[in-house]
């Protein structure tokens, strides 16, 4: 069946060009549906256009060139009817578009999406059809809704179509014509200082924590934002009582945020102000940031303040650096509770002390990523192997915790953000 062959077979049932010229869809760059279908529609009225109809002719429904003018055909023409395939949805574009524009008040975006959902008849009608004629240049109704009722809101609202980085999604319910929107979330990355011992990275939900990391950095963005809530992706998290006086990368997700056109040297400004917390290089960000975050692994520099059950020998002091090996690890005590129970192998990189007096000491120490400061002190009850409590034949205890540096990959979040590497 050639082209014209089966647009004949089309118009044996009331079409409108979108439907007659989406059976084409595929051939031809640079031209819509309905310029094909209105191509397709005179070609086949010249075609007919003859003194007397052909038995072929006559299977055409002559309603389908309701508005042509012919010049041999004489008769009057029936009334345009109802396209049997899409029911008429596309003479209805403009009322779902201007529905659009009211729904979207109040909103600030600047990429949107459109979805649409169609009803079971739609997609019969739409596949008797192929049945009839073929599928070999067909494009789907949905894809052909999607694109038209996005280009019409693009013009109309001034905002881009965008499908891979969408701010907001109308999804069109095509038989009642309603319209639900969904607002993607705002992402804004940063890097992030505790300043204050006694305050967790993320909000509690049991609600124990007054107050979080999270919380501080979230209050301006919301205000600004009228988020509807919001999470906190970090790499990495310090101890609830330890200070983080590294610089550790964030990215701050704002759900359902109604305005996103927020000044970032103001948020931090207003972060900064609380003084528990200090934040900085604010920028946007996106999902792929935070995967990318989340999967990152960075050594970690710490200062401890290590308080023993009696005085230190200072001669096995100086055999600290066994410490600098593989260390096994079961997950402590402390957290077992809350996490499985696993054992894993982390290196000491580099480890050294200060004896502040006979009882304590300053330790620094350099660890790759996920290795538990306080059990290679303490032991934890031979959970962590070696540790500092047997070196030195003496309990110690970890009274006072400090992230110091965090030592991002070059590959990672540092060449990535350069922000995570100044003062």
């Amino acid at each position: 069946m050639n082209i014209l062959e089966k647009a004949c077979k089309i118009l044996e049932q009331p079409v409108c060009d979108h439907c007659l010229g989406r059976q084409f869809g595929q051939l031809l760059s640079g031209t819509d549906n309905e310029e094909r279908g209105q191509t397709l529609r005179k070609l086949i009225a010249m075609s007919i256009d003859r003194e007397k109809l052909s038995e072929e002719d006559k299977r055409i429904d002559i309603s389908n060139f309701c508005g042509i003018d012919f010049h041999y055909i004489k008769d009057k023409l029936p009334e345009k009817k109802t396209c049997s395939v899409c029911n008429g949805i596309f003479e209805r574009i403009d009322k779902i578009v201007t529905n659009i524009e009211k729904i979207s008040k109040g909103l600030e975006f600047r990429t949107f999406l459109i979805g649409t959902k169609v009803s079971s008849q739609l997609l019969s009608n739409e596949e008797n059809l192929w049945e009839s004629v073929g599928i070999d240049w067909a494009e789907q109704i949905k894809a052909e809704l999607n694109r038209e009722i996005g280009r019409r809101v693009e013009s109309r609202l001034k905002k881009k179509f965008d499908p891979k980085n969408p701010e907001v999604v109308f999804l069109v319910d095509i038989s009642t014509e309603k319209i639900s929107v969904s607002i993607n979330p705002l992402f804004t990355y940063g890097e992030y200082q505790k300043l204050v011992r006694g305050i967790p990275q993320t909000k509690w939900p049991s609600g124990k924590y007054k107050i979080s990391v999270e919380q501080i950095i979230a209050k301006p963005f919301m205000k600004s934002t009228k988020g509807a809530t919001h999470a906190f992706h970090g790499l990495g998290r310090e101890d609830i009582d330890a200070k983080c006086l590294a610089w550790r990368p964030f990215v701050l997700e704002i759900k359902e945020p109604k305005l996103r056109n927020i000044d970032l040297k103001k948020m931090e400004k207003l972060v900064n102000k609380d003084r528990r917390v200090n934040v900085r290089g604010l920028r946007t960000s996106s999902m792929n940031e935070v995967r990318t975050i989340k999967a990152t692994k960075a050594d970690k520099s710490y200062r401890a303040i290590v308080k023993c059950s009696k005085d230190i020998d200072h001669n096995l002091l100086k055999n600290l650096q066994s410490l600098q090996t593989e260390i096994r690890q079961r997950t402590p005590e402390r957290v077992i509770h809350r996490r499985a129970d696993l054992k894993r192998k982390r290196a000491v990189k580099e480890i050294r002390a200060k004896i502040i007096n006979s009882k304590t000491l300053e330790l620094f120490v350099t660890t790759e990523a996920g290795l538990y400061i306080k059990e290679l002190i303490s032991g934890d009850k031979g959970r962590t192997q070696p540790n500092l409590s047997e070196l030195l034949q003496n309990e110690c205890v970890c009274k006072e915790l400090d992230v110091v540096k965090i030592h991002l990959p070059r590959n990672d979040a540092s060449k990535a953000h350069p922000t995570s590497t100044k003062k």
